[in-house]
């Protein structure tokens, strides 16, 4: 267990940094801006972006992007007490290094074709996911982790589909943050974590039932630990979605999930779940500026910084494809 008392420099340092992120103002006016160079100049009046300018170009925004998440990951672990704490932050990158790493052992391809995708923001560096998929040497992530891995493999032997690699890495990240969430005995980490482990069994629902898995997919899918219990999953499966939708609206907790299953029927996509654990984010981003120490406000700081780079890229690559303001607007993440 930690002792919340020790953020209070932390959270006191990330109060005075919340005043140099992006503000509306500032994204009005990056919005109604002419071009793609005019945003790339104005990027010199963000202070947590201008340090990771250097010499780059318009066209190499990417890279400016991505320097200034590194700077503010280095800056975190200095200033945290427990830096291990931050784990739940940059396994995130891991994670999503080993999807890439994994479908590329898969498929055949080499490092050097996927080493452009792979994020420097995670916790294991470039020289073990490069060991990974040219040597097939064991990534030193969790102790469950081949055993995973093994059982992706058997799956993608008999279906090759990738979105089974996405399926049970998805799982197992989820699981991982289970167990740190545990260490730091937050409730609202542990309620947030909850409510990710709810949307996660049902994007396991749907794409076993996509994909005509059978029941046994499902089982080995579905993460304990949601505010819905596995078993209405599992009852649910044989008469499919409309069953589900049914019994998602008795469990306490569920509003969501029924929601999302019910757009998900009408639609046939499953971007619908993601807007809502988007939502369910931005809200427990809302409720951690409500506490003065702890973990919560360093997550929350992180997630929010990450959104406006997400936005500063959303608009570039806008403004370089000619789009209408519009139409940028439209496809931007909130503030």
């Amino acid at each position: 267990m930690y002792d919340n008392s020790q953020y209070a420099y932390i959270v006191g340092r990330l109060r005075a940094l919340e005043t140099k992120m992006l503000n509306a103002g500032m994204l009005e006016r990056l919005i109604d801006a002419p071009g793609a160079s005019e945003v790339f100049r104005a990027l010199n009046d963000l202070p947590l972006v201008t340090d990771s300018l250097g010499d780059y170009e318009v066209q190499d925004f990417s890279k400016v992007l991505s320097g200034a998440l590194l700077s503010m990951k280095e800056l975190l672990i200095q200033m945290a007490p427990y830096p291990e704490a931050l784990k739940f932050l940059w396994h995130k990158y891991d994670f999503h290094n080993l999807k890439v790493a994994l479908k590329a052992k898969v498929t055949g391809q080499g490092y050097e074709e996927v080493n452009h995708a792979l994020s420097g923001l995670g916790t294991i560096g470039p020289e073990a996911w490069q060991g990974f998929v040219l040597e097939d040497k064991k990534i030193p992530l969790t102790k469950e982790l081949d055993k995973k891995i093994n059982f992706i493999k058997e799956l993608y032997e008999k279906d090759a589909n990738p979105q089974i690699i996405n399926t049970v890495i998805d799982q197992h990240y989820l699981e991982t943050l289970k167990a740190i969430s545990d260490q730091l005995g937050s409730s609202m980490i542990e309620m947030y974590l909850k409510r990710l482990i709810d949307f996660s069994n049902l994007r396991a629902f749907i794409r076993v039932t996509e994909l005509k898995k059978d029941r046994s997919v499902l089982e080995k899918l579905l993460l304990p630990g949601g505010f819905v219990k596995m078993d209405l999953y599992l009852n649910a499966f044989e008469r499919g979605y409309e069953e589900l939708r049914q019994a998602l609206e008795r469990p306490i907790g569920s509003d969501d999930l029924s929601v999302a299953l019910e757009k998900f029927m009408e639609e046939k996509t499953l971007i619908v779940a993601e807007k809502h654990a988007f939502k369910l984010q931005q809200e427990f981003m809302a409720r951690s500026n409500t506490i003065s120490f702890g973990p919560e406000p360093v997550f929350s700081f992180f997630w929010r910084f990450e959104n406006h780079m997400l936005i500063l890229r959303a608009i570039l690559v806008g403004k370089l494809n000619g789009l209408s303001n519009e139409v940028i607007s439209e496809h931007m993440l909130v503030l």
